[in-house]
């Protein structure tokens, strides 16, 4: 069994506007700090966030720092998340890198893939395989993670062991009504081979692949692993999530599996013969 897992650095290597700096500096987020929300204008100040794992730890902090009625930071919360939703709704339907890395990936590994877990939003992945021609059987064999904006029901929030004060349980991602309906923790406990794009294996996502990651050091098993990754840093933040996941084990894991790293920024090798649609 093939597993395909995307992340953001997906929808980015497409060309697609969707990092927190991108939704930060848009006028969806302006609104929000214009009319005094609070979550708003604290993220505002953390100029130094880069992604969605970024947000994830510093909305953790918020809520050790903020001193505002319960009620208040909810409604503030559910603000936030109606923006992103507004915001990414336009952004996924611009224009698409028909010779990027992700492009390709979808291009090469989609017809053999048995499943597509998507920690995206968008559905970036649907518009590729459509113009392809290959997305005929994807609606079975897809799966969003986190939810859709299509679907209105992202879930944004914190992992469960953050640590935040208790009244503040709205502001996990277990607490959303719709978390928990996707099977990857169960694909993932398997042997599958795996093709991983975009993801960074952040610790905001330590309960999908750390124990996976962990059994595959410890036992040969020669499955095949496609991590793409973006640049020198991109490779860097990669081994060293492996690493931890691992239990330090990184000779045993690259050892007894077929592991295959491939850089994302490069351009692809195979120009697009298809039509945007």
């Amino acid at each position: 069994m093939k597993i395909i897992i995307v992340g953001n650095g997906f929808d980015l290597n497409l060309g697609l506007k969707t990092s927190y700096k991108d939704f930060i500096e848009s006028d969806y987020f302006i609104y929000l700090t214009q009319h005094d929300n609070s979550l708003a204008t604290y993220l505002m100040g953390k100029t130094n966030l880069n992604n969605w794992v970024d947000i994830e730890k510093e909305i953790t902090n918020y809520s050790r720092q903020v001193k505002d009625e319960v009620l208040n930071v909810k409604k503030d919360f559910t603000a936030l998340k109606k923006a992103l939703t507004s915001y990414l709704k336009e952004i996924q339907d611009k224009e698409i890198n028909q010779e990027s890395k992700a492009f390709e990936m979808i291009k090469n590994e989609i017809e053999t893939s048995d499943m597509i877990y998507n920690f995206n939003y968008t559905n970036s992945v649907f518009r590729v395989a459509k113009i392809l021609g290959l997305d005929y059987d994807l609606e079975r064999k897809h799966s969003y993670v986190h939810g859709s904006i299509d679907n209105s029901n992202i879930i944004l929030g914190v992992e469960d062991k953050a640590r935040i004060p208790s009244n503040y349980i709205f502001l996990k991602k277990a607490y959303n009504i719709n978390f928990g309906k996707t099977d990857i923790g169960k694909s993932l406990n398997k042997e599958n081979d795996l093709v991983l794009f975009g993801h960074s294996l952040g610790i905001t996502d330590s309960s999908y692949f750390k124990s996976y990651i962990h059994s595959l050091a410890r036992k040969h098993s020669n499955t095949e692993l496609k991590f793409y990754y973006y640049g020198d840093l991109g490779y860097d933040e990669m081994m060293q999530a492996i690493d931890v996941y691992s239990g330090n084990y990184l000779t045993e894991f690259k050892n007894n599996n077929k592991f295959i790293p491939i850089d994302s920024s490069e351009i692809s090798s195979s120009c697009s013969i298809y039509n945007f649609v």
